[in-house]
């Protein structure tokens, strides 16, 4: 018999539907009827690509006998970190603070209220078996401890939330960003690409600061570093050599063995960042790295409606990555006249050899080496790759695919519009930009309620759970970097909108900085509220936040909005500094103080034609505004004259006087 998450619409609730737990979503049926009962709740967290959840589930939330177990002493909560971050956060802290790691399967115990008092990640059968009558014991036996234990760490994490503002602040001068960048490098891999050690994380904000810190400084060895590490996940295995796309992590410090489940958050902003990449350095592999896993995209990860699915499992067929990896004799058999060479090219039982006689496709060598050393031109090389990979694919396809969680989450979708608006921005491909505003005109349709507040995630016709901050963070992000692809200001309108309910409904009154959740009954976890300040896999909602008030700040001429940024950026500067690796989308920002916002604004017949000129050399720190007409946007103000078209170029409130010609632009503004 099906359980209460068969009405549920996450593919990860959805696998747990048919288990006999009694789960109950996360939500006030389950609080009362842990009330009701006198028993813990079991709240267990984990997302549809994740292989050690797979393996719990299996292994014990499938099984009759420890099942009975479970149900009998607790109230057991299944939640999707992916539609509840905030929930996931609010756990996954409280496990933190008690073992100093955390990871998913997340299972953690607490009181009726929602009070976390002890938990851990995965846990074989016996061992799980045992802890729930350990557990069971304890809250009947020794509950006030157990009160206790909870309320210590429910200080650990409010104590979390408190940033304080430095006690000496020295302010963010042009000094700052070089200090930042050279505690940054301290972690340089300089052998394998990336950070030091393993696993590996692409890390895509980290990478982000030390390109914007090159556009900042000029220092070749920025730049050299961040190349390398983008050339070395390409040719690694954490790269889908004929599919396109990026797995989640790799496990070893090579970029070899991946973590196979592929997520959107990942590809969004690899895409962006190669796409930064390209522009500074011009390298034509790193086109043809945005174009692969765009198609990657489009082929594995649009909708109908033309938004984007959350991912791609890691298993197939039981196996991690089966379907991914290959054996000598499957390639000989798709490409019998090629095989053994391109088996070289891909390192088959050689520098890929994984398990069971299986490789994982990488490069070990590159592309120009490669071609010398079998006496071919680069073009030949090329073209044989193209045709044995999409050989490959057609035959890859035929095998039992991958889960797709196939639920559309605002905040990754935002991430993916940026990253098409960014593709575009370096190449001018029309397409792109065409899908950017496709995905976000369905945010706009069906994720958007009228009064500017944000639904999360959407499935089947169907949007539900209330908006986190990185929700309104990234689409504004998203449609700001719209506008300055298309200059069609209701994408600037949208996220002014999208700002002043984050201010309305996210902000603290004993900070600059923006709680996790809304401000509002239901919006998050009752039991205490969170901030959250440290860029991941996905950077912060509040580093994001920082960036868009000092956007819309110099668009619409609001100094509320840019005094708001530098505060919170100031706010955070201690940590920025001494951890930069952990906050490096708040070291863009802080950098955005230190040298300043440069603003280029066009206006008359020509403006857009002038401005997709420029596209190639824009910075970070430079925003383009275009209009062909008169507008009501402040930055617009008293800089129109009938049927010239002409280029105010702007440092802060400085500005030049105008030029007519785009190849008369200051490149030091850009």
């Amino acid at each position: 018999m099906p359980n209460r998450l068969i009405n549920e619409t996450s593919p990860y609730l959805l696998q747990h539907a048919h288990n006999p737990v009694d789960w109950y979503p996360y939500g006030e049926e389950a609080f009362a009827a842990a009330r009701e009962r006198n028993r813990p709740l079991l709240i267990s967290i984990g997302y549809s690509a994740c292989h050690w959840c797979h393996v719990m589930e299996h292994e014990s939330f499938s099984k009759p006998e420890i099942a009975e177990v479970m149900n009998r002493l607790f109230v057991c909560v299944k939640v999707d970190r992916e539609e509840r971050p905030d929930v996931d956060l609010l756990y996954m802290n409280a496990v933190q603070l008690l073992h100093n790691s955390g990871g998913w399967p997340l299972n953690c115990f607490a009181l009726p209220d929602g009070s976390p008092f002890w938990g851990g990640t995965y846990f074989r059968p016996a061992q799980w078996a045992d802890l729930l009558i350990q557990i069971s014991d304890l809250y009947d036996n020794s509950h006030e401890e157990l009160k206790i234990q909870a309320s210590r760490l429910m200080e650990g994490i409010s104590g979390q939330n408190m940033v304080e503002a430095p006690a000496n602040p020295s302010g963010i001068d042009r000094a700052y960003p070089d200090e930042t960048y050279e505690q940054l490098s301290l972690r340089f891999d300089g052998i394998n690409g990336g950070m030091t050690g393993a696993p590996k994380f692409p890390m895509p904000v980290v990478w982000q600061f030390v390109l914007d810190y090159y556009d900042l400084s000029g220092k070749t060895e920025a730049l050299d570093y961040a190349l390398k590490t983008l050339r070395a996940m390409a040719m690694g295995g954490i790269y889908d050599q004929i599919g396109g796309g990026f797995a989640r992590y790799s496990t070893d410090a090579h970029w070899k063995v991946p973590h196979f489940e592929k997520m959107l958050y990942d590809n969004a902003q690899l895409i962006s960042l190669y796409a930064k990449a390209f522009r500074i350095s011009g390298h034509k592999e790193l086109l043809e790295i945005i174009q692969q896993s765009i198609s990657f995209t489009e082929r594995e990860l649009t909708s109908p409606e033309g938004a984007f699915y959350a991912a791609l499992d890691a298993d197939s067929e039981g196996e991690e990555g089966r379907f991914y990896v290959w054996t000598r004799d499957e390639i000989m058999n798709v490409l019998p006249e090629y095989g053994a060479l391109l088996s070289e090219y891909w390192g088959i039982d050689q520098e890929g050899r994984w398990e069971h006689g299986r490789n994982i496709l990488l490069r070990p060598l590159t592309d120009e080496v490669f071609a010398t050393r079998q006496h071919l031109s680069a073009e030949e090389l090329k073209q044989l790759v193209r045709m044995a990979s999409a050989l490959l694919l057609k035959e890859r396809n035929k095998r039992v695919r991958p889960g797709l969680d196939d639920k559309i989450l605002i905040s990754w979708n935002s991430l993916m519009i940026k990253a098409y608006a960014d593709a575009y921005r370096v190449t001018q491909h029309q397409p792109w930009l065409d899908a950017a505003l496709k995905a976000a005109r369905f945010s706009e349709k069906e994720m958007i309620r009228e009064d500017g507040s944000l639904l999360r995630t959407w499935k089947n016709g169907n949007a539900r759970i209330e908006g986190i901050l990185n929700d309104y963070a990234y689409l504004a992000e998203a449609f700001i970097t719209l506008y300055q692809v298309s200059f069609d200001e209701g994408w600037l309108h949208a996220a002014k909108r999208l700002t002043d309910n984050v201010l309305r409904t996210f902000g603290d009154a004993n900070s600059p900085l923006f709680w996790f959740s809304a401000d509002h009954p239901g919006a998050g976890p009752e039991v205490v509220r969170v901030i959250e300040t440290t860029d991941g896999v996905e950077p912060s909602g509040n580093a994001v936040m920082s960036k868009v008030l000092l956007f819309l700040g110099h668009y619409f001429s609001e100094n509320t909005y840019t005094d708001r940024a530098e505060k919170m950026i100031q706010r955070m500067q201690t940590r920025i500094n001494a951890y930069p690796q952990a906050y490096a989308c708040w070291a863009s920002s802080a950098m955005l103080l230190a040298t300043g916002i440069r603003t280029l604004v066009i206006t008359g017949p020509e403006a857009f034609d002038f401005a997709r000129t420029l596209f190639a050399k824009q910075t970070a720190s430079t925003l383009l505004a275009a209009s062909i007409s008169p507008s009501d946007l402040p930055i617009f103000e008293n800089r129109f004259k009938d049927g010239e078209t002409l280029i105010y170029q702007c440092l802060g409130s400085v500005c030049q006087a105008p030029v007519s010609n785009p190849d008369q632009v200051d490149h030091h503004l850009l």
